[in-house]
This record gives structure tokens, C-alpha cells and sequence, in this order.
């Protein structure tokens, strides 16, 4: 006996239940040759006959009766399991796993997602953050923030902001230095790096002219907000996204832009999930909040807003 589609199993079943060829077909919206050809092509892979029938006649024979009381629980319980999983996949619950960068979460994203949660409450949320790439698919992620390269084979990468840089320093440290007139003049200061960075690239905001400065930093590390404390300890100039300087104005020694006509090439910060078309309405919920809350409220954390594009 060969395999048999549940296809064709589901018509037998429904068939059986409505004790008619014709009354089947038209529920199914299937002509009635092609409901009869099929019945009759799994009557001959089980190599049986399942129905009796003729123009005014319809009956389940002997074997047709005991493999509906034998299928009907197993089709039944399919089309349950399917009207659960619509059911999940359309109402606002169940989980949405986040992944998204450590520093820009705790510093600002964090309040996006925040206020996402109060306003969904029945939505579970997973919020993983860091800085180094995962699997998305084996970590079973729904949606991440990627800052940079978005490249991720079958997601859909949709930019959210522009993440500018600009240098910054403490009070401390500026009132016992030289005031600074141009980048050439950094050499001489103390520069506090973002690590793996070698070379801080420097656009004019008026005019054409640019400025590259090679950094030989005595300190460094690859965590923002400690070259950002290490500023405000007055250790020296930072170079890093403006909203950092925002966000630590509020305590210990105020930073404050240094050359603030001269900034950075922004880092593209993106949106990526993985079905365009096929996202539980949660997925779907959270999307769309974030960015009505671009719009909103994201000019307040100094990052540059850009056009919704899709990838």
C-alpha cells in the first residue's frame, strides 16, 4: 500500500460526514468529478472500496466505515491544532524574542520596548542584548536591531535612524587644556577610543572639508559607556554618537561637544525580521510600535531620522 495525501483523507472524512458526494463538493467548493476521482484514487492506494455509490445511492461499505471511525478523530484533531495556531498567531500574546545592542538598549532603545510592554501586557517579552552577532534563526529571534551591516540571508532589514559621531569631553578636562579650533589640533590632546577604531574620519557640517585623525589613545576599550565615563573623569576627548553626551549630562561632570561643526560618517541602525507577510500579530504589533515611536519620540536621543526603506 502506497502513501496517501491527508488531502485526500480529509475529503473521505468530510465526504462520510455529509453522506454525499454532491453535498461535499459543493461545502469544499470542489466540482464533483474531481471529489470523485480523488476518493477513488485513495480507494485504490488502500486497495479497498470505501463507498457504495450511484446516482441516488451513498453508503459507507464495511472497511470505509472503520476507516472513518478511525480517521475522523485524527482529521479532527489537525483542523484543531490549525484553529489554535490562527487563533495564537492572530490575538495580541504569547512571546516576542528581542535581540538588539547592549549600549544603545540600556541607554535609549530600552524605553521603546518599555513602552511597548505596558502596552501590551499579555505579550511575554525576551529581551536578549549584545554586541556580537548570533544565530538569529537557532536563537529563535522574531525581531533585532542591527547596527551597521544588516546582511542577513532571507531577513528583512528595514532602517530606523542614523547614528551620528561627534566628539565630546568633560568641563573638567577642557578648562585645563587649550580651547581645540580644528581636528589637527587633537594630536596634541589626550583621545579616549572606541576600540577596534584606529582612525576617527571627520566631516565639515558647512562646508566640503574633511580631516582624518590617526588615534594613538592611552585609553581604549570596546564598551561605550566606559570611554564615556572614562570622559567624564576627565581622562580626555571621545569620539562616539552624540546621545551619550545627552544621556550623561544629568550626572558627575557635564560632557560637552567638542568642535561640534565637525562629525562622523552615521552608522545605519536597522529593523530586521523574517517574514514579510507571515508574522504573528504580536510580531506584527511590536513592528509597527516601534516605528510610530521613531516618529514620536526618537529626536529626542540625538540620533538622525531616516526614511523607512525595506531590504
Amino acid at each position: 500500500m502506497g502513501d496517501h495525501s491527508l488531502d485526500d483523507l480529509h475529503l473521505f472524512v468530510l465526504t462520510s460526514q455529509y453522506q454525499s458526494l454532491t453535498q461535499a463538493a459543493a461545502k469544499i467548493g470542489m466540482p464533483l468529478a474531481t471529489l470523485s476521482r480523488r476518493i477513488k484514487k485513495l480507494e485504490e492506494q488502500l486497495n479497498c472500496r470505501l463507498i457504495d455509490r450511484s446516482a441516488h445511492h451513498f453508503a459507507l461499505t464495511t472497511d470505509g466505515e472503520r476507516y472513518f471511525q478511525l480517521s475522523q478523530p485524527f482529521i479532527t484533531g489537525l483542523n484543531n491544532v490549525k484553529d489554535l495556531i490562527e487563533l495564537d498567531r492572530e490575538e495580541l500574546t504569547g512571546q516576542i524574542k528581542i535581540s538588539a545592542p547592549i549600549n544603545m538598549t540600556q541607554v535609549w532603545l530600552k524605553q521603546c520596548i518599555y513602552d511597548f510592554a505596558f502596552k501590551h501586557p499579555a505579550i511575554q517579552i525576551n529581551l536578549q542584548v549584545q554586541n556580537e552577532k548570533i544565530d538569529l534563526i537557532s536563537e529563535q529571534v522574531d525581531v533585532t536591531f542591527r547596527v551597521g551591516d544588516p546582511i542577513e540571508p532571507d531577513w528583512i532589514a528595514r532602517k530606523l535612524w542614523q547614528i551620528p559621531f561627534a566628539l565630546c569631553a568633560s568641563t573638567l578636562y577642557l578648562d585645563q587644556h587649550p580651547p581645540l579650533t580644528h581636528p589637527s589640533e587633537l594630536s596634541q590632546h589626550r583621545l579616549l577610543s572606541i576600540s577596534p577604531s584606529k582612525v576617527w574620519q571627520m566631516y565639515h557640517q558647512h562646508s566640503d572639508d574633511s580631516f582624518s585623525v590617526d588615534v594613538d589613545s592611552p585609553f581604549q576599550s570596546n564598551d561605550v559607556l566606559l570611554i564615556r565615563d572614562a570622559a567624564q573623569q576627565g581622562l580626555g576627548i571621545a569620539w562616539m554618537p552624540p546621545y551619550y553626551v545627552h544621556d550623561a549630562q544629568q550626572q558627575g561632570h557635564a560632557l560637552v561637544p567638542v568642535l561640534p561643526e565637525w562629525t562622523g560618517e552615521a552608522i545605519d541602525v536597522f529593523l530586521m525580521y523574517r517574514d514579510k507577510d507571515k508574522q504573528p500579530a504580536r510580531v506584527k504589533a511590536f513592528i509597527q510600535h516601534v516605528f510610530d515611536w521613531k516618529a514620536k519620540l526618537a529626536s529626542s536621543f540625538m540620533v538622525t531620522q531616516s526614511p523607512d526603506t525595506s531590504a
